[in-house]
């Protein structure tokens, strides 16, 4: 048997050896010094109550096999085992803070593709390529930070003296960190709540997903009742999701004020055309990103706020607002311009026709990662329903995409909407502009831009090139990014219902809906999954 190295009993050096290894744990516990509050980022000050535990199990087991710690496979392990973990608990951290809902590893983790997609076609090769080798070689620093100072703690631990006191000290603070009221604990235990939560989410989700999984009790429950829409007046039906529109817009004071001027005009050049606008407040069931639930939540009758309850949903047979549509009597179609690939699942929704971004056959300059501009999507939408034909009624939902995050380039508004295809008629000198790298510490100049594009784009398409008296819904999915207008809102969209029959907004109105284009209402407001239920009952025929 390998004698255990005794250097540390024996040679006055021990102690130095000592406060190395206290210094290092020093600097493991900096590892893990960033936490979230209600307010944002914070720094933890306390150590962490993760790290302690880690140490106890540690120390206990070099009592009892202190030669297998002389070797560096431990110490490699564990210091792959801290960065993993500091990783982890860095993203918790800044999660709420860019997003304005927790990490969920289930979803994010499949979503990362995607993500790299996206940051991609807005910062280039060149910048991404260089991120990531910074990125890579700040976590290999850390690697091998913590790979010396787990040597030089294990080193220490073989020492029974200090083992020992090691785990009483560690045992106490643990002791009264379990048994202590929250603000009264000494170790912090953040980390650990957090990979509990984790644990229990994925676990819930592998079952949620798996073949004979029960449905849930949320879609167990009856559908609304068909209703003949005869309300309606056998009128088309627009529903227009804006991207990331929220009211943020209408609650932060200096986004209210940007886009008022935007706003105003909108509203007066469909005043001018004889429409009728009426404004209310959602509750999206999602925050800064996940379009999907909130289209199947307003769709639905049933709150998404899980990616595994949507898998359900489309899965559960249940009947979707598209097939309300269908079953009075209209047609229904789907103009998805960021759909890349579509998803088998998506014939669920029931519509006769799906639009994806190939079959709208757009060839025009790449507006970033969803590439075509919501005035193209548009144009083409009003082309397509032409060809459809007057009769019967056309139920159409259009999702643009135009102020998706990082909300740049910002596409032009073009007079000439012929030219929403080619660009042809914006001068050579513009480009420059308009694909300038965004600032990506300050992106909201680009997400009120974006929106007063849209904005744009929807009025003159409503007050110019749509003649007939169609009921047009547009409202957001979801808030914004927090990184644009913070965590701390609620979760509301705005929704307008505007129509040139006064008839057809009058049910909104008796709901609750506001004049004007500024949805006023305080809170509570409704959610998304109230939508359906209200709409289909609203235009029955009475009796």
């Amino acid at each position: 048997m390998t004698p255990v190295p005794q250097q540390l009993v024996r040679s006055p050096g021990w102690v130095r050896a000592v406060l190395m290894a206290g210094f290092g744990v020093l600097l493991l516990a900096a590892f893990l010094l960033p936490a979230r509050e209600p307010g944002g980022l914070v720094i933890e000050w306390r150590p962490s109550g993760e790290l302690a535990g880690l140490l106890f199990l540690v120390a206990m087991a070099a009592l009892v096999l202190p030669q297998f710690f002389v070797r560096r496979g431990p110490a490699l392990a564990l210091a792959v085992l801290m960065v993993a973990a500091a990783l982890l608990n860095l993203a918790d951290a800044v999660t709420p803070t860019l997003l304005g809902r927790d990490l969920n590893l289930y979803w994010d983790l499949r979503h990362l593709p995607s993500l790299f997609g996206l940051v991609l076609e807005s910062a280039g090769l060149w910048r991404v390529s260089g991120a990531a080798v910074l990125l890579t070689g700040a976590i290999l620093l850390m690697v091998a930070l913590s790979y010396w100072i787990w040597r030089k703690v294990l080193v220490a631990l073989t020492d029974r003296r200090i083992a020992i006191g090691t785990v009483v000290f560690l045992g106490v603070a643990l002791d009264v960190t379990a048994f202590a009221p929250a603000e009264k604990r000494p170790l912090a235990t953040g980390l650990g709540l957090d990979i509990v939560r984790h644990a229990v989410a994925l676990d819930r989700s592998l079952r949620l997903s798996g073949s004979g999984s029960p449905t849930p009790a949320v879609l167990a429950t009856s559908a609304p009742p068909r209703s003949d829409l005869a309300g309606l007046k056998q009128r088309d039906v627009y529903l227009v999701y804006i991207e990331s529109y929220g009211t943020t817009v209408f609650d932060t004071p200096e986004f209210r004020a940007s886009l008022r001027g935007s706003l105003a005009q909108f509203e007066s050049a469909l005043r001018a055309s004889g429409y009728t606008i009426a404004s209310n407040r959602l509750v999206s069931p999602t925050f800064g990103g996940g379009s999907w639930l909130a289209h199947a939540t307003l769709a639905s009758g049933v709150r998404l706020d899980d990616p595994v309850l949507y898998s359900q949903l489309l899965g559960s047979g249940r009947k979707l607002l598209p097939g309300y549509f269908k079953d009075a009597g209209w047609r229904a179609i789907d103009i998805m311009p960021g759909t890349k690939t579509p998803s088998p699942e998506a014939r669920a929704w029931g519509f006769d026709r799906e639009i994806f971004a190939a079959e709208l056959g757009y060839h025009g300059p790449s507006f970033g990662w969803f590439a075509i501009p919501d005035q193209f999507t548009i144009d083409r939408a009003t082309a397509l329903r032409s060809a459809l034909g007057s009769e019967p009624p056309v139920f159409t939902q259009i999702v643009l995409v135009s102020s998706h995050i990082p909300f740049s380039p910002v596409p032009p508004y073009l007079a000439d909407w012929r030219d929403s295809g080619t660009f042809s008629t914006v001068p050579a000198d513009a480009w420059e502009e308009i694909f300038r790298q965004p600032d990506w510490a300050a992106l909201a100049p680009n997400y009120l831009n974006s929106l007063k594009y849209d904005f744009d784009v929807l009025g003159h398409w409503l007050s110019q090139q749509m003649l007939e008296n169609a009921l047009v819904i547009l409202l957001g999915d979801h808030q914004p990014p927090a990184v644009i207008g913070g965590e701390l809102h609620e979760w509301t969209v705005p929704i307008h219902v505007l129509s040139r029959d006064p008839d057809l907004v009058a049910p909104f109105i008796a709901a609750g809906y506001v004049a004007g284009i500024v949805p006023t209402q305080a809170p509570p407001h409704l959610g998304m999954e109230k939508f359906l239920p209200s709409f289909l009952e609203a235009f029955d025929r009475p009796g």
